[in-house]
């Protein structure tokens, strides 16, 4: 296979998703007010998100046909196994990015949080049990973990040592020209 054509295959891969960004808000949100009490129903939902209720019927319905939940007669939304299964694996990853980047990198806890409801619904759940992996181990009192904690605390300090270029930058240093990079 030509290089390029692998690229290809994985920025279309975006597309294959198993549910959409908005798609995991909404079970994210429906599995949140049902864990409060009486299952939701559209208006909850709505006022949830901050979005119509023409959108929310809209969602709902497109989440209904692919499986994720069901609306019984009283207009009360259930989440299926698979939605609940669905919501629970996207709220993991987004604790996981977001544990990542603030308490293991120190990025700024409103920061992580943005950044890590971007992403959770892309990341697969093998490279989110490596990061839990990881986040164990960081976390753990091993010598090598508390010194790499160290290490990396220090490291903050000091701006990029790199005279040239290194493999991770395109063109100029991304740690100086990044605003915010260093917090």
């Amino acid at each position: 296979m030509h290089q390029d054509q692998g690229y290809a295959d994985v920025w279309r891969a975006f597309d294959d998703n198993e549910i959409t960004h908005s798609g995991a808000h909404y079970l994210l949100a429906i599995h949140t007010l049902a864990e409060r009490g009486k299952a939701p129903r559209a208006v909850d939902v709505s006022r949830r998100l901050g979005v119509s209720r023409a959108a929310v019927s809209s969602q709902l319905k497109v989440l209904k046909d692919s499986g994720f939940l069901d609306i019984d007669g009283v207009n009360r939304i259930h989440l299926t196994a698979m939605g609940v299964d669905v919501a629970n694996r996207v709220a993991t990853k987004r604790d996981v990015i977001k544990v990542l980047l603030s308490d293991i990198l120190g990025v700024p806890e409103d920061t992580a949080e943005t950044d890590a409801c971007k992403v959770e619904h892309l990341l697969s759940e093998r490279s989110g049990c490596a990061l839990v992996r990881l986040i164990h181990f960081m976390r753990s009192d091993h010598i090598a973990a508390v010194c790499f904690r160290l290490a990396l605390k220090t490291r903050e300090e000091f701006p990029c040592e790199c005279t040239v270029p290194c493999d991770l930058c395109k063109g100029e240093c991304f740690l100086h020209d990044t605003p915010g990079a260093h917090n």
